[in-house]
């Protein structure tokens, strides 16, 4: 069993955007400046009738978008297509007429198939065609249609990974339909069972479920059918979340569930896929796995609903808990008449335990639960008394859990005016990860705090100096610069453009990385942020700095973000603006 990391490499606070008087004359002439040629004369009215500061972020906007679309020149075709949908999404309120043009760059880019297509350039179409499904859905039908078109048609011609990540692809854009349109958000997760074995289907069912009922159980009623053809593992574990939320211990036991006799058909399919998987020498991992999985925590539910299969499905339990220390200790687990359901229950545990991975996953359950408590003392003293190579099991996760807990224990210390054991707790961090608690824990800072005692500055300070010369992995220091330069920008603005510089010149290190596989892992996890209120600092030192990256595809990602900053500015200032023009890209 791998623990999941949290993924807390990417996470930053929402800016508090800052509000910086910008000189009338400054505005008309920079207006006047970077204005296209061909636009003067279409703004010069308005320019002079609306507010200036809209007006500037509109020429922000403007000539981020210009440099995007150059950007786009010399990308290759897929990245390109994204960047199409992207720009098309941003603009889509503000210039529906242009934005819809470039969605249907976008698109025709993925629809159009080479004569000779070999399986590399299919799978690179199909997952362009994916992400940019996730875009397009919620803003239009029509063009949707085109992209669920390509994931749905000839899928006899793909490969089974790709039927399932397409599958996966329509129940996303499904789920971000729910709101706005559960009839059509149905009507999609239906052909994802016809196109693969959607491994999400379970959320669908949830948001449905808080929709509209009737849908979810149609649905619910659709899988079945289909899942008694295929068997498919994939799909039984996910409708048995759906099915059985409380005993699957994904949502409190107050969810609303299918009624009995469909969670009774889903029973029948599980004796069916056991009957038709008998644990042999060859199967009994995956097997095993699905037992541990999705059938076994619902044993109970066998014994109520299903009385007469109780005992084949025990059958497979007994046999896979003779198999695998990790599949035993889940199944015993969901036998268990009283759960684990406290710190010392799970430390217990683990000290009963004599599997190394029993043990650490018993460690980190119990850890994970003092955390939930707020104990978060304990929570790190749990964590700690692990040996390496329980740390090592975890991964990165030990790794991410350490600081970030560290950062939650030392803020409430904090909150509690407990100053010494605030630092006693920073203290202990293993060097390396100490930038990445100090950043977390301002992060999470409160708006009002003791000036005497506040160590903000501080903390920024030593997490800039030790960052650099820490001996983390490239990406995770990217990461961590871009945090901290958001809070560069709200507590020390003075350094905020040479922070951004450092961001840079570790985000072109990380794009040169090649040969670790989990460096570009990491890499891809990263989504840089830039903050709108930089431009309004120093404008010309952002647009430079942001020239400077190294890979086309990272510099527009980072242009996007900042236009989308830009836009977002634009709208605010739109409401208090009487007579302001349309934003036009």
């Amino acid at each position: 069993m791998a623990l999941r990391s949290p993924g807390v490499y990417t996470r930053v606070c929402s800016l508090l955007r800052r509000k910086l008087n910008v000189r009338l004359a400054w505005a008309f002439a920079l207006i006047i400046a970077i204005q296209p040629v061909d636009g003067l004369a279409q703004q010069a009215e308005s320019v002079q009738q609306s507010n200036p500061a809209y007006n500037l972020w509109l020429i922000r906007s403007q000539s981020t978008t210009e440099d995007l679309i150059k950007d786009a020149a010399t990308l290759n075709s897929w990245y390109r297509a994204l960047l199409w949908a992207r720009l098309a999404e941003l603009w889509w309120r503000d210039n529906p007429e242009k934005a819809g043009s470039w969605m249907a760059k976008a698109i025709a880019i993925v629809e159009d198939v080479p004569n000779k297509e070999n399986s590399i350039e299919r799978r690179e179409r199909l997952s362009t065609a994916r992400l940019i499904l996730q875009i397009v859905t919620p803003l239009d039908q029509k063009l949707s249609k085109r992209l669920v078109s390509i994931l749905s048609d000839d899928v006899t011609q793909v490969a089974d990974a790709e039927r399932t990540a397409n599958a996966d692809g329509l129940i996303e854009a499904a789920i971000s339909l729910v709101e706005k349109d559960p009839e059509r958000a149905a009507e999609l997760g239906a052909l994802a069972l016809r196109v693969g074995r959607p491994r999400y289907l379970m959320s669908l069912l949830w948001a449905l479920r808080g929709k509209n009922a009737k849908l979810a159980d149609g649905l619910f009623v659709q899988a079945l059918a289909v899942t008694r053809q295929t068997l498919s593992p994939e799909v039984l574990n996910s409708l048995t979340h759906a099915a059985f939320p409380a005993e699957m211990q994904q949502l409190n036991a107050k969810v609303t569930v299918p009624p009995d006799d469909l969670r009774l058909e889903l029973l029948q399919l599980h004796v069916a896929f056991l009957q038709a998987n008998p644990i042999n020498a060859e199967n009994r991992n995956s097997i095993c796995g699905s037992v541990a999985g999705f059938i076994s925590p619902v044993v109970m539910a066998f014994d109520r609903l299903l009385p007469q299969q109780a005992p084949i499905v025990r059958h497979s339990i007994n046999q896979c808990q003779a198999l695998s220390p990790l599949a035993r200790q889940r199944i015993d687990d969901g036998l268990r008449n009283q759960p684990l359901n406290t710190v010392d229950d799970l430390v217990k545990a683990a000290d009963d335990a004599s599997d190394l991975k029993v043990r650490t996953v018993y460690l980190y359950r119990a850890a994970s639960l003092a955390k939930g408590k707020k104990d978060y003392d304990r929570a790190l003293k749990i964590l700690d008394s692990m040996s390496k190579e329980a740390r090592e099991f975890m991964a990165d996760s030990w790794v991410a859990y350490r600081w970030e807990w560290s950062a939650l224990s030392a803020l409430d210390h904090f909150k509690r005016g407990e100053v010494y054991e605030m630092r006693e707790v920073m203290r202990t961090v293993p060097a390396d990860l100490q930038p990445l608690a100090k950043i977390a824990f301002v992060q999470r800072l409160p708006a009002n705090r003791d000036n005497e005692t506040d160590p903000t500055q501080e903390f920024l300070d030593d997490a800039r100096r030790d960052l650099g010369r820490s001996g983390l992995l490239e990406p995770e220091k990217t990461g961590a610069y871009f945090a901290l330069l958001e809070l560069t920008v709200k507590y020390q603005p003075a350094n905020a453009t040479s922070v951004l510089k450092d961001a840079v010149a570790s985000l072109n290190r990380s794009t040169q990385v090649k040969d670790r596989s989990e460096d570009n892992a990491l890499l891809k996890s990263i989504s840089p942020r830039l903050p709108a209120v930089l431009l309004e600092m120093d404008e010309s030192a952002v647009k430079e700095a942001v020239a400077t990256i190294s890979k086309t595809e990272t510099r527009a990602r980072l242009r996007l973000d900042l236009l989308g900053a830009c836009l977002a500015k634009l709208s605010t200032l739109k409401q208090t603006t009487p007579h302001s023009q349309p934003a036009t890209p």
